[in-house]
């Protein structure tokens, strides 16, 4: 069969992929009318972590909507690149139409067991708003003991050099973690970080109103005994022994709540830290606003994070721009659809100053809104200066309340400002896209996929699955170079079964959720 003929039938395949997803949205999005959540309880639900009572049918909805959009995203992602791609060495329509009958039968099966539901949205408002605020009360609770003389604490070193700010922020969440977990409140020490005085409470309320100090005499080393008044968490984020509340995990007694809720719990459940953590104080609320007004920076707006520069050393590669406008462009062309759109907006934060000229002049229909004090203060003689930490810090911010995020996951700053994404909307899980890996945390365990369809490598960068078998999807950051997403519908894991690592269709697996269970907390409902 001539390579023409080839193309023009599997971009009719193409065609009708197109046209059934989008059939698929239209009624996974506008079907309406039968079945509304209805609630256990009239208590406070700031101190309960008891739900509304969700049906069944609503549940499979919210269930089959997630897992459809992902398998859209996955299947187009496959198809446009092997597309691109094909020619009349490597065309095998035979093996890709097996991959299309697949993802036909997986969308046609969470189509049968669709049922139509009203309220959608206004449960998930509420709930999310409910389960945060029960999640905010607790650790404000925690932070504030009666107390703090006799209180347990965890002390949290922040001063670790050769940290970016990212890294750094990251490292006060896995502090967080290890303070809910133990129950004990977190006393953080950032005075004169990165020059600047105060620390991060130069920008940021502090984490306590009435409990910042320890007795440095009465400071165990990690994990201390359970009557350790003071125990000194690591200085990296990898402690050993390493309890099982540690990413990537969610609390047992939210898990039901906040699976029902959220397209991607774990990246909600650290939001809530960086929610707490990062609370504005008035000076820094003042100078994000006084900069949004300077910039034009107002929905709807995609934010673009390009980071180049020393990450290109080890943990990322070059990517040119159109990777990062292609999902900027599909974002745009959606909405376009939807609402008129009077200005295509772009949020841009980068270390490269040169990507400003290159994205007006490639891409000029876009008002780019950006900060050239930021872009400035990222060169390697301006990190270490005060300053430095409070453009981040805005870009962050900024990055994170866009109406869609792009940017590289292997970046801390990305993950920390899609993470901060899951704070501000109900579920903003398909928010975000991402140019090299998926979202993860560093260090993390217990990143694994089940295989749904068994899978023949078709290339010596594939590895072989069979039904069941399970995917540890974890990696170093440092490897992240050699075998990156090349947007093609793959992703990159270790078959535990074989212990092969390698490529997989992404679409032929499902995510597992790890559940930790951590003590209760009756006694902060107080």
């Amino acid at each position: 069969m001539a390579v023409n003929t080839k193309k023009r039938l599997l971009s009719l395949a193409v065609v009708l992929v197109v046209l059934y997803c989008a059939a698929v949205h239209l009624a996974l999005n506008t079907s309406v009318c039968k079945f509304l959540p209805q609630h256990k309880s009239t208590g406070d639900k700031t101190k309960s972590a008891d739900s509304a009572v969700i049906p069944l049918p609503l549940l499979e909805a919210l269930q089959v909507h997630r897992q459809v959009r992902r398998d859209v995203r996955y299947t187009w992602q496959f198809l446009r690149y092997r597309l691109k791609n094909l020619n009349s060495s490597n065309a095998n329509v035979s093996a890709l139409l097996e991959d299309l009958e697949h993802y036909f039968r997986v969308t046609s099966h969470d189509l049968a067991h669709f049922t139509d539901v009203d309220g959608f949205q206004e449960w998930q408002r509420k709930e999310a708003a409910d389960l945060s605020a029960l999640v905010q009360h607790r650790l404000h609770v925690l932070q504030n003991p009666r107390d703090c003389a006799t209180a347990k604490k965890i002390y949290c070193d922040f001063s670790a050099h050769g940290r970016g700010i990212g890294s750094q922020l990251h490292h006060l969440s896995y502090c967080f973690l290890a303070s809910y977990g133990t129950q004990r409140t977190l006393i953080l020490n950032t005075e004169n970080y990165n020059g600047n005085p105060r620390g991060l409470e130069t920008f940021f309320l502090p984490l306590s109103d009435t409990c910042t100090t320890f007795n440095k005499s009465q400071m165990v080393s990690w994990p201390g005994k359970n009557d350790s008044l003071v125990v000194a968490f690591p200085g990296w984020d990898n402690p050993n022994p390493r309890p099982g509340y540690l990413p990537k995990s969610i609390p047992k007694d939210i898990s039901e709540r906040l699976m029902r809720l959220h397209g991607d719990p774990f990246a909600w459940w650290m939001g809530q830290f960086f929610k707490y953590a990062m609370r504005m104080n008035k000076d820094f609320q003042k100078y994000t606003d006084d900069l949004a007004r300077e910039m034009g920076y107002e929905s709807p707006i995609v934010g673009v994070q390009i980071r180049r520069s020393d990450k290109l050393l080890k943990e990322a590669i070059y990517l040119d721009l159109s990777k990062y406008m292609e999902a900027v462009e599909d974002f745009y062309a959606e909405l376009e659809m939807r609402q008129p759109v009077a200005q295509r907006r772009i949020f841009l934060a980068t270390d490269d100053p040169n990507t400003i000229p290159e994205l007006k002049r490639r891409y000029p229909k876009y008002h780019v809104a950006y900060s050239q004090s930021s872009i400035d203060s990222t060169r390697m003689s301006q990190r270490t200066k005060g300053s430095s930490v409070r453009y981040l810090l805005a870009d962050v911010y900024f990055l994170s309340r866009s109406d869609f995020l792009v940017c590289g996951m292997t970046s801390n700053i990305c993950r920390l400002a899609y993470e901060l994404m899951q704070a501000a909307h109900p579920d903003a899980s398909t928010r975000a896209s991402s140019v090299d890996q998926e979202y993860f945390m560093h260090y993390g365990v217990g990143d694994v996929v089940k295989a749904r369809f068994p899978h023949e490598p078709r290339s010596t960068k594939e590895m072989e699955m069979q039904k069941g078998d399970l995917v540890d999807r974890y990696d170093r950051p440092i490897n992240f170079a050699q075998h990156p997403i090349k947007k093609d519908g793959f992703q990159w894991g270790t078959n535990t079964r074989t212990k092969k690592r390698g490529y997989y269709p992404a679409y032929k697996a499902l995510e597992i959720l790890n559940v930790s269970d951590v003590q209760t907390f009756e006694h902060m409902k107080e």
